[in-house]
């Protein structure tokens, strides 16, 4: 039987620190739904690198897991793709590597997942998109597939780096539905909200990071030009957990800082409450290589604002509700319609669930089996 190794690496800092990224969300989530299945039609095994030994271990599946004693950092991991050491511990047949990049001994005998193309069309200051862009092209073009998770992500990957789309599979997200559902009891999250977070206000709220795409910063100040046309009766809540000082600074010149609140280190269970609890969820991020707060937000049947861009209207669909340009004064124009109750909540409320219905991780995970027997030139 074929064997698959599985880099999970990215997951590691979920049993570290109990913080996880989107990418090592996503890993987590396809390794724990392929441990689900049964009769697989390969033997999965799953690789990690640290000094730790933190790994495969942690997670409860019933893979068999491989873990490497060595530092998991760039110029050892460099050093190491000059030596079979992962080809001799694991005598692997595939690897796959979910995270966009890693120094590889056999990249022709790799599956990678690259989640988008972002570094080759923009420059982010906090992000080594110089380095990806050196060093991801030579990769994705020898391995011996690529799996992506939308089509303008894909078509992205095949003008940049010049990669035969066949050689792409489009493999969408999931949502984990048992997690991410519709709340039937509102008041019982508007109370957990308030317990929690002494948020008593009804709330906008925003999912986001310090990447300037997210565009956070022009949604903050939006909310504040709000306040000059009018006061509003809704809070703004941002998941956010380190943003910048002088957007800190703004806001508390502003006056309002009482009704801004950024909240870092939100579990899963209380992400929930906040998208059900909420009265929409904003994204207005200029790229997206998929959009995933989206998708949680419209599968808590929370409207999604958003922006007709990248990859996010294939996630939203007709249920989200987009943004025109300039994006600012479109963000106070939504508000204001939020304010006035002059939106169809219930009806949205309908589409964004049944729009959100069409993303599982049981279709990614099937998709991604069928992406491994294409690489392994298994015939089903």
């Amino acid at each position: 039987m074929k064997k698959i190794l599985i880099d999970i690496n990215s997951i590691v800092p979920y049993f570290a620190c109990g913080k996880i990224n989107g990418i090592g969300r996503t890993t987590k989530e396809l390794v724990e739904s392929l441990s689900r299945i049964e009769d697989l039609p390969f033997e999965i095994t799953l690789y990690s690198q640290n000094m730790k030994g933190i790994g495969g271990r942690n997670l409860d599946t019933k893979f068999k897991s491989y873990h490497l004693y060595y530092p998991n950092r760039e110029k050892w991991n460099k050093a190491l793709s000059f030596f079979p050491v992962r080809e001799w511990m694991t005598r692997y047949d595939l690897m796959h590597i979910p995270h966009n990049f890693e120094y590889v001994h056999r990249p022709q005998q790799c599956v990678i997942t690259l989640h988008d193309a972002l570094f080759m069309k923009m420059e982010e200051k906090e992000f080594g998109h110089d380095h990806m862009r050196r060093q991801v092209p030579p990769l994705i073009r020898s391995c011996r597939r690529v799996i992506t998770c939308s089509e303008y992500s894909k078509k992205d990957i095949v003008e940049t780096m010049q990669v035969s789309p066949d050689k792409i599979d489009v493999i969408p997200w999931g949502v984990r539905h048992d997690q991410f559902y519709p709340s039937d009891d509102i008041e019982e999250s508007l109370h957990f909200v308030k317990r929690r977070f002494n948020i008593t206000r009804p709330y906008f709220l925003s999912v986001s990071c310090n990447a300037e795409r997210k565009r956070s910063n022009i949604l903050v100040q939006a909310y504040m030009e709000l306040f000059k046309q009018q006061i509003p009766n809704h809070d703004l809540v941002l998941v956010w957990a380190n943003p910048p000082f002088e957007l800190l600074k703004e806001i508390e010149q502003s006056n309002i800082s009482n009704r801004i609140h950024f909240l870092s280190n939100v579990r899963d269970e209380e992400l929930r409450n906040f998208y059900q609890a909420s009265t929409a969820s904003f994204n207005p991020s200029s790229y997206e290589g998929f959009g995933l707060p989206i998708l949680e937000a419209m599968a808590c049947g929370t409207p999604a604002v958003t922006c007709r861009n990248s990859s996010l209207p294939e996630v939203g669909g007709d249920a989200a509700l987009y943004l025109d340009e300039p994006v600012r004064d479109s963000l106070i124009n939504m508000m204001i319609l939020f304010e006035k109750k002059q939106l169809p909540l219930s009806d949205i409320r309908i589409e964004s669930i049944k729009q959100s219905s069409k993303f599982t991780w049981e279709k990614t995970t099937q998709q991604t089996l069928s992406s491994y027997l294409r690489a392994l030139n298994i015939n089903t």
